[in-house]
């Protein structure tokens, strides 16, 4: 027998033995803080874009800032989960997520959207090294009259919107840049530090949130999700996104439609299956388990990674939900960063985010 090589899975006990020793040497053992890329200054310039956002020509290099130095409020106790109950949702198979690309169509009037009062908007779901087009008319293919950066605040919506035939929901603006139409996918209301962590609809829809992830309600997932702008789902937060929308959010719970949700930490192993199979189990684990709920602050356990909020997600404020660690297993934590987002005067779940130990 030959004794001088090592099988696969020792090498792998071994090296990931060292990595905690060298961790917890380094002071592993302390918490990180949740860092939220800033958007990079972009040089703009007209591009067509099928109403997506555009690639910059040059962009400077993001700054990280830390969660941690936005004000604390007061937060509300901790959301309670019911027992759960057989569901009565039906489940089907659901179909893939919306992705498709924005065509060229003749805009439909609508008179559906109502802003709230003296509700200002923001640029949301940008990355950092792309803009988004404010149009002449609301058509992917009409001139370019402005480009927002991410993170763009002070923008007004004027009038009713548009909604054009599979591209989307557009809606006439107002900015310091350049008045037109935007796909109102990238915006979202503007709401304060303040007001959101002290109202009290975002304390109850993070209650009807665990009851529904209890229950495995699909018809109360539905209602808590904005059906044309979806929930946005990332299993390690640096993972692709999967969104879910419309009919898509009932049947979440029963839909035998398997998704790419990206790749393992550490063994870069391809995780696919449905959304039951792999995110409902680490939602029941950690955000129905969790013991520390934080309004606009991540709160997480030791990593030899990162913690770091996707970029264009800053826009959404969120509660964080944490399940610490056993105290003879410092590494087996979790963490869910909820975002919640007001559309229309209304709160609604806009994107669920997972943190754990990285090796």
């Amino acid at each position: 027998m030959n004794t001088d090589k090592f099988t696969g899975r020792k090498v792998w006990a071994v090296v990931l033995l060292a990595l905690v020793l060298i961790l917890a040497a380094c002071g592993g053992d302390e918490a990180p803080d949740l860092v939220i890329p800033t958007p990079a200054v972009t040089v703009p310039i007209p591009t067509a874009d099928a109403g997506q956002p555009t690639v910059a020509p040059s962009t400077i290099a993001p700054t990280p800032t830390l969660a941690g130095l936005q004000p604390t409020a007061t937060l509300p106790p901790p959301p309670t989960v019911a027992p759960p109950l057989p569901t009565t949702d039906g489940g089907q198979p659901t179909a893939a997520p919306t992705s498709t690309p924005i065509p060229a169509a003749t805009a439909t009037p609508v008179a559906t959207f109502a802003p709230a009062a003296d509700a200002g908007y923001r640029v949301a779901f940008v990355s950092a090294d792309d803009t988004l087009n404010v149009r002449r008319r609301p058509d992917p293919d009409a001139a370019v009259v402005a480009e927002l950066l991410p993170g763009t605040t002070g923008i007004q919506v004027i009038d009713e919107g548009q909604s054009i035939r599979g591209g989307g929901f557009w809606l006439p603006v107002e900015t310091a840049a350049g008045d037109g139409w935007v796909n109102s996918r990238f915006l979202t209301e503007d709401v304060s530090h303040e007001t959101f962590c002290g109202d009290p609809a975002v304390t109850d829809l993070l209650n009807q949130l665990q009851k529904a992830l209890a229950e495995e309600n699909g018809r109360l997932m539905r209602d808590l999700v904005h059906p044309d702008r979806g929930l946005r789902v990332r299993v390690n937060w640096w993972n692709p996104e999967v969104t879910f929308a419309g009919e898509d959010i009932q049947t979440i719970f029963r839909a035998q439609k398997k998704y790419d949700w990206g790749t393992e930490d550490g063994s870069g192993k391809s995780i696919r299956g449905t959304f039951a199979d792999v995110v409902l189990p680490q939602l029941e684990s950690d955000l129905l388990a969790a013991g520390d709920w934080r309004c606009d602050e991540g709160v997480f356990g030791p990593t030899a990674g990162l913690t770091i909020l996707p970029q264009g997600y800053e826009a959404v404020r969120f509660y964080s939900a944490h399940r610490p660690a056993p105290a003879d297993q410092e590494f087996d934590w979790g963490t869910w960063l909820v975002g919640i987002e007001r559309w229309e005067g209304r709160y609604y779940v806009s994107y669920l985010v997972h943190y754990r130990w990285e090796i």
